[in-house]
């Protein structure tokens, strides 16, 4: 609110200018302007709606699987000077949703929970038994891998929101892990599951591989 002067050139109008009112208050001439009108938001474009969804469709599990992504995303998020969970959300908003806007899902072959430069896990296979899952993968026949690089594991459970993992399992060289699990847990249970290497010295890590969807 402002007040006018006497013999000021607005002092003697009355009512409203553009978005200026002038009134009279306790004897006195004041002046204010009118709140600005809110800006209409624009409608979003089919592909902007289609950006957004597939957000929705991955905040969900990455938001579950966040302390995990700290160490699958940890190099790539100091590089860029960014969360880890960024970090993850960038490289997987580009593969990991399939279908068309608004019929998306998770693309669970192509999700990462960590990326980096080291030489992945290749050929994995994985056994259900009672109380754990049993991982087997090749020997690497490059010579380009560490031996002593260790595998780090993601059981990721939907339906329960349940997430369990393994940050320092066997080494490369081994060729095998047992990540052991209370039988209930397995038992009529769906898990999606990642496995990776990293390097126990500098915390480098390969990308993960998804080795599919298991129910026992």
């Amino acid at each position: 609110m402002a007040i006018l002067q006497e013999g000021s050139l607005l002092a003697g109008i009355r009512g409203r200018i553009g978005n200026i009112v002038i009134y009279q208050w306790k004897n006195k001439v004041c002046a204010r302007t009118l709140p600005a009108k809110p800006h209409k938001k624009r409608a979003r474009t089919i592909p902007q709606q289609a950006q957004n969804a597939k957000m929705k469709v991955l905040t969900p599990f990455l938001k579950q699987v966040k302390p995990f992504l700290r160490t699958g995303f940890k190099h790539i998020a100091e590089e860029r000077n960014i969360t880890a969970n960024n970090a993850a959300k960038s490289v997987n908003l580009l593969h990991a949703v399939k279908g068309e806007f608004p019929n998306q899902e998770i693309n669970w072959d192509a999700v990462l929970v960590a990326d980096g430069g080291l030489l992945k896990p290749e050929n994995v296979k994985v056994i259900i038994s009672e109380n754990a899952f049993n991982f087997t993968w090749d020997k690497d026949i490059t010579a380009i891998g560490n031996p002593t690089d260790r595998v780090i594991i993601l059981l990721y459970n939907k339906n329960f929101g349940r997430v369990h993992a393994n940050y320092s399992g066997a080494q490369r060289e081994e060729l095998s892990h047992t990540f052991p699990m209370k039988p209930g847990y397995i038992k009529n249970n769906t898990y999606e599951v990642f496995i990776a290497f990293k390097d126990i010295m500098n915390d480098e890590v390969s990308k993960s591989v998804y080795c599919g969807r298991f129910t026992n």
